[in-house]
């Protein structure tokens, strides 16, 4: 069950950036906490407890294969789910061994905030 959920500033500097974009982003990202709260465990496994999660961006209109992906990462006995990063498949297809590990390390100095929906 999940208690607590943070976000990285990576995460809402972009989701900022797509919610620009893409108006029906803050409903699209409820549709995913609500489905994330069932089941933290969905999406293609990564490494180090991260997991790439299919996001639809409605406004988009191409569902959910040619929406968006989020990074999340399962931590603290899957109590804690932290967004690190959210992106359009058209923008950035795949992503890197070095871009995860980027993200590792921010979110382990501390580069995150708490709670807070929606990020900005």
């Amino acid at each position: 069950m999940i208690k607590e959920v943070r976000f990285s500033n990576d995460f809402q500097r972009a989701f900022k950036r797509l919610k620009k974009r893409y108006r029906s982003l803050p409903e699209d990202f409820k549709q995913l906490l609500l489905s994330l709260a069932a089941n933290p465990r969905q999406g293609a496994e990564l490494y180090d407890g991260m997991r790439k999660v299919r996001i639809n961006f409605t406004s988009k209109g191409r569902g959910k294969s040619g929406g968006g992906r989020v990074i999340i990462r399962l931590q603290v006995e899957d109590t804690r789910l932290s967004f690190l990063y959210i992106y359009d498949k058209s923008d950035m297809g795949n992503v890197s061994d070095d871009f995860l590990d980027d993200i590792i390390y921010n979110l382990d100095h501390g580069r995150y905030t708490g709670m807070k929906y929606p990020p900005n």
